[in-house]
């Protein structure tokens, strides 16, 4: 195994990198896919040194004791006193990886970009945000409070976060999940035959934009709040529940569509042939 104590800006390059993991805390996290031998970039550096390894194809970038050894040390103390030098650490980190190269990303507070993925991706965030841009495969984003920006994006993305926003531009997806409690899920996409698309809030608004000509079934749901859908759909209130349901477009082989909130608003948009796609908003 290769292991190298980061303690200033640098540069290196390596072969043989099959998988890529990333624990920090603040700063930012750039990853781009490259045809070139892997590359990763600190260049700038507070607080505590990087520790960086390649071991079995592997190329960890991490602290000391945010090893998997070292974080369940961190984890015995119950005094939350333990934790106070986390966030005074911070580190921009630049990486170019194949664009098969499976990645995981966890961060305190750091921001996190990603371009050109196309194999398994996982990220992890408290408060920092996630930009995500022509990324296929299998996306799934956790966040506190980061939001989560994606543009271009196919395959399947799961997104769940307490307070953070889900906002997509573009892209053709197989499934979307997308959970949070006071969040705004805001989506203009196309969809796959048979994709599912499930959103859920709480109080934050849903709006989903869709190609006129989309085939899906469709069930809009909430407790107390509006719903609206620039498609024909039956709508059936009763104490406690408003639903909008129906089947839109003519496709045998329609998409599902199910959104939930409790006190959220939803709506359902449809986008011109001739228009392109744009983060859309419950009012346009």
């Amino acid at each position: 195994m290769a292991r190298w104590t980061i303690d200033k800006p640098t540069t290196r390059t390596l072969d043989g990198i099959v998988a890529l993991r990333v624990r920090i805390i603040g700063g930012h996290v750039n990853i781009l896919p490259t045809d070139d031998p892997v590359t990763f970039e600190v260049s700038e550096l507070s607080g505590e040194p990087l520790l960086v390894s390649h071991e079995a194809g592997i190329l960890t970038v991490t602290y000391a004791d945010l090893t998997r050894d070292g974080l369940l040390e961190r984890l015995r103390p119950v005094q939350l006193n333990s934790y106070r030098d986390l966030p005074r650490r911070s580190a921009t980190v630049s990486l170019r990886v194949p664009h098969d190269c499976p990645v995981e990303v966890t961060a305190a507070t750091a921001s996190i970009v990603a371009a050109g993925l196309s194999a398994k991706t996982r990220l992890r965030s408290g408060s920092g945000d996630i930009t995500l841009d022509g990324v296929s495969g299998e996306t799934e984003v956790r966040s506190v409070s980061g939001d989560l920006e994606g543009r271009g994006l196919a395959g399947r993305l799961s997104y769940n976060s307490v307070s953070g926003d889900l906002e997509l531009a573009g892209g053709r997806f197989s499934e979307l999940s997308a959970k949070t409690a006071s969040g705004e899920l805001l989506a203009d996409i196309d969809l796959a035959p048979s994709a599912r698309v499930t959103l859920g809030t709480v109080s934050g608004e849903v709006a989903l934009r869709l190609p006129a000509d989309t085939s899906a079934e469709v069930e809009l749901r909430s407790a107390t709040g509006s719903l609206d859908s620039a498609f024909s759909l039956d709508r059936q209130d009763s104490r406690g529940l408003r639903r909008l349901t129906g089947k839109i477009g003519p496709g045998v082989d329609p998409a599902t569509i199910t959104t939930t909130t409790v006190s959220g608003t939803v709506s359902l948009l449809r986008r011109a042939a001739d228009a392109p796609a744009a983060i859309p908003k419950g009012d346009s």
